[in-house]
């Protein structure tokens, strides 16, 4: 399901900036109806030049704010591909102005063919819902170049509570009975770098006391084949 890359980059120098940005933005949506956003994903590669709207590019911002009205959406909507948003990914491309200047600019600009970069929080004792990311017709509807079933992790601040899990492919629900279900779990280490193809059934989970921070990208064809 992943696979640790050897990118070489600055991980002192990206830590202090991606750290830095991301109080800064919770700091900004506090009292807001986007302070629970803020506290769990921030994109900081936005669909317009010169702006500073770090909303701009978060799939699932119904799901993430807990404002969506669909109640059918559930653990099977989540798993069926189908049903995921449609976002074309390589609009995601311009700086937020937040971060110019700064050595996370220049680290971004290193991945030409990743798009839509955001800063990914899991907080403490926190498990994201089992799901599937991307969508069976994102390839063909963006010209057969940004597939975005493969997401690139930097991992930022994580400890040895925090692990990736994937599930059998064919996992749906559990017998009423119950059952034992096999998963394979890895814990991605600070300062490394990790693709993931994230079209099989996953989540994460942070059994820690401390915030779990990732550098999240979606990667091109061209990425993958040459990572």
């Amino acid at each position: 399901m992943y696979t640790k890359l050897s990118a070489e980059f600055d991980y002192p120098s990206l830590r202090k900036d991606v750290l830095s940005v991301y109080k800064q933005i919770k700091d900004s949506a506090y009292g807001t109806e986007y302070e629970i956003l803020a506290n769990r994903n921030q994109s900081i590669t936005v669909s317009e030049e010169n702006s500073n709207d770090w909303t701009d590019g978060i799939a699932g911002k119904t799901f993430i704010n807990k404002t969506r009205s669909d109640s059918s959406a559930g653990l099977q909507t989540q798993l069926i591909r189908s049903q995921n948003e449609v976002v074309n990914e390589k609009l995601y491309i311009h700086p937020l102005l937040q971060i110019k200047g700064t050595y996370l600019e220049q680290f971004i600009n290193l991945f030409p063919n990743c798009y839509r970069w955001r800063i990914s929080i899991l907080p403490p004792r926190t498990t994201l819902s089992i799901h599937v990311d991307g969508q069976d017709h994102m390839n063909a509807w963006q010209g057969g170049s940004a597939v975005l079933d493969h997401r690139i992790h930097f991992s930022i601040k994580t400890n040895n509570r925090c692990f990736l899990m994937g599930w059998p492919d064919n996992f749906t629900s559990v017998k009423d009975s119950g059952e034992m279900i096999s998963l394979n779990i890895a814990n991605f280490k600070a300062g490394q770098s990790y693709l993931l193809d994230t079209s099989k059934i996953h989540c994460a989970t942070n059994f820690s006391d401390e915030e779990r921070i990732h550098l999240i990208a979606s990667c091109s064809n061209e990425f993958v084949t040459a990572s």
